[in-house]
């Protein structure tokens, strides 16, 4: 039979990587390289977004030698005068101080070509021919005979106002491939085009199980065209199915005749049923906010579904049966950890899901049998996963979307275990995997986000100069923070591949990295210490989220948390001696607060509080009572007295409000209106307007200059 040779490349810049012919060529013409500075080379490629220590760097290139660290050295040197770098400019291989070498330029794009070669064993394989268009789909053109195919945040966007605002530009594209079958036959040859190109966000696609139509949700700054949509492939046309911002994770019913949603309400989520053409809605089920994506069982008895007991910061599988409307959860609540995304295997069988913690900043797939019982591991990542999994055609296998290497991409793994296969076709920033149950397209999303910080001086507000863009690159750029002078700015950016920190002022000049974490260890907001000399984060350490402190000039960050429990979101005390931070070491989650240079942590909060920030008097912190339920509390520092603040903000995200001196500055989202910057007075506990936003911010961050004049 026919199976593919694939030549494999790297783009970036001017230079290309050929793996397959171990070249280095520059604008077409090759660069001379010895074999070792080859391997160097595509060792810091295939790693970027992390620091490759020297020890493993040597052991990978001289496997079966023990050779000098100069060795390495000199191969470095020579890589960089191919790759031509100046003695102090090094664009894309940075050395990191006693420990080793990243690869820093922009992110490599693999490339594919493919040649055809027979063979007399038969294999299931998946040709995929990646161009170097930034949204694609991939639809093969059929063979004359069927062909045997081998598969191969909501992050952080912040804003402050003078706040930073992060207007983000998302798309989504859908890519689908040709999955078909036969003993002896030449591959069929893969088209790339584009599916969707709204420009809005399109997100939580899925396709229909004969593989013909496509299901997403659409989130628009024109509320009358948010909603659910339906697509059919080839087609340009849309059909507005829902007519709500909140309308998410469509799911196809078996035969393809209705589709079952998510609807977020105040304070609860809801699944309703409506048919594929439109029409009259039927609620199905209510209950506290989680994780919206579901799944339709192959007979069409049963929707899978995540679900949360009200007031708790975790949500566990649940069965809920079309004929009685029942409910079953499939196992107990886990305090701090979030099951969701489940996905019934083609069988019926089995649900495969993410298991989260509850900051969302890592996750493993996990199976379970759908009618119940102990689940089981599948990855060992400790990365995040941002979408559900899906199956493949025969149930053998589990594609998903991880970090594990960085920026999301797709990965494939057995479902008898084994070690994740990167689906390098699909690229970076894949998201989504969706499996046709015909077996015929498999789809996924490719987002192109785009935030940048912009100021917002609100004693200019209605005039033209009353904001402007403080920083501008490809990616996200957000979760803003102004130092305690405001002449700085604190962020988290993705421009080097991965999320890291990143300073510069307040103009945007004089930017400076301070971390080199790496796509799994992606920090969380940054926090600036009160006299601007310190940074606190968190971070991925160990497998757990850990709260750490860096200079705000640069150099190692020490952790002050470090044990089997998750910590997360600092922030300083006025005097700088302690810092607040969110754990669930007590089995919830509650507000704690350690010492700046680490020690015992004290507990705080006793019923729950995420998110917490000291008064500038430092007798009391407000707090979010959860994540899922972000509704402000205050608590007495002296007796530990809490009580709600009145009246409620019902804020959409715990990320969305800042305190001052004076109240709280807080973001107010509607599915009708745009969202508007507002603020609680605590002299008269009144709510004014403050200024409308021109974009619905999604994920939202708020953060206010130190005295108050900025928001």
């Amino acid at each position: 039979m026919a199976s593919p040779v694939q030549r494999r490349f790297y783009d970036f810049d001017v230079f290309r990587v050929d793996v397959s012919r171990r070249l280095l060529m520059r604008q077409c013409e090759p660069v001379p390289l010895t074999p070792k500075a080859f391997d160097i080379l595509l060792v810091l490629v295939r790693n970027r977004g992390r620091v490759v220590e020297k020890d493993e760097l040597m052991k990978l290139v001289w496997p079966d030698t023990v050779v000098e660290e100069n060795n390495l050295t000199r191969n470095i040197s020579t890589l960089r005068k191919a790759l031509e770098e100046g003695p102090n400019q090094h664009r894309f291989i940075v050395t990191i101080p006693g420990r080793g070498y990243q690869f820093a330029g922009d992110m490599p794009q693999e490339m594919a070509a493919t040649a055809v070669v027979y063979e007399r064993h038969a294999r299931t394989q998946v040709l995929i021919e990646e161009q170097s268009e930034p949204e694609v789909l991939i639809e093969p053109i059929q063979p004359t005979k069927p062909g045997i195919v081998e598969r191969k945040s909501w992050r952080r966007i912040a804003f402050r106002v003078t706040v930073a605002v992060a207007a983000c530009t998302l798309s989504a594209s859908a890519a689908w491939l040709y999955i078909s079958r036969s003993r002896e036959a030449a591959l069929p040859l893969p088209k790339i085009v584009p599916l969707t190109s709204l420009p809005d966000r399109a997100e939580c696609a899925n396709i229909s199980p004969d593989g013909n139509l496509l299901a997403f949700g659409r989130r628009s700054d024109s509320p009358q065209l948010s909603g659910i949509y339906i697509q059919q492939i080839g087609s340009d046309h849309l059909l507005q199915v829902t007519r709500s911002l909140f309308d998410l994770c469509p799911a196809w019913s078996p035969d393809g005749r209705y589709l079952a949603f998510s609807r977020y309400g105040e304070q609860e989520q809801s699944i309703y049923l409506i048919s594929a053409l439109g029409g009259p809605e039927r609620k199905l089920h209510s209950g506290a906010p989680s994780y919206p994506p579901m799944d339709w069982s192959p007979d069409g008895k049963l929707i899978a579904f995540s679900t949360a007991p009200p007031g708790h910061s975790h949500s566990v599988i649940s069965l809920l049966t079309l004929e009685t409307l029942e409910i079953r959860k499939l196992g107990e609540p886990i305090v701090g950890v979030q099951d969701w995304g489940p996905v019934f295997s083609p069988d019926g069988k089995q649900l495969a899901f993410v298991r989260a913690n509850m900051y969302h900043t890592r996750g493993e797939i996990f199976l379970m049998p759908a009618n119940g019982g102990e689940a089981r591991r599948l990855t060992f990542d400790n990365s995040w996963i941002s979408a559900p999994p899906a199956w493949s055609l025969d149930g053998k296998s589990i594609v998903f979307s991880s970090t594990r290497s960085g920026l999301p991409t797709l990965w494939r793994i057995p479902v008898s275990g084994g070690s994740p296969v990167e689906e390098m076709q699909a690229g970076v920033k894949a998201f989504g995997p969706r499996v046709a149950r015909s077996g015929h397209r498999l789809i996924f999303e490719q987002r192109m986000a785009n935030s940048s910080l912009w100021s917002l001086d609100l004693s200019k507000i209605g005039k033209n100069h009353g904001r402007r863009q403080v920083t501008a690159s490809k990616g996200r750029n957000g979760a803003a923070e102004l130092s305690p002078d405001g002449r700085r700015i604190v962020f988290v950016s993705d421009r080097s591949g991965s999320d890291e920190i990143y300073v510069c002022n307040s103009d945007g000049s004089n930017l400076l990295r301070l971390t080199n974490l790496g796509g799994a260890n992606a920090p969380g907001v940054p926090r600036w210490s009160p006299d601007g000399q310190k940074i606190a984060f968190d971070s991925v350490l160990r497998g757990h989220t850990a709260v750490s402190v860096i200079p705000a000039e640069g150099g190692p960050a020490g952790p002050l948390t470090d044990q089997a429990s998750d910590n997360l979101s600092p922030s300083w005390s006025h005097d700088g001696k302690w810092i607040y931070f969110t754990s669930n070491r007590s089995g919830n989650w509650e507000i704690w607060k350690i010492p700046n240079q680490g020690g015992k942590a004290l507990q705080l909060t006793r019923t729950g509080g995420f998110s917490g920030f000291e008064s500038s008097d430092g007798n009391s912190i407000y707090y979010a009572k959860t994540a899922s339920e972000p509704d402000i509390w205050r608590l007495t520092l002296q007796d530990g007295q809490e009580s709600a603040v009145s009246p409620p903000l019902h804020l959409n995200q715990w990320t969305g409000w800042a305190l001052v001196d004076k109240g709280i500055f807080f973001v107010r989202e509607g599915p009708d209106a745009h969202p508007v910057l507002r603020f609680l007075d605590f002299a008269t506990n009144l709510v004014k307007d403050i200024t409308p936003l021109d974009k619905q911010p999604w994920p939202l961050w708020v953060s206010v200059s130190a005295n108050g004049k900025f928001a």
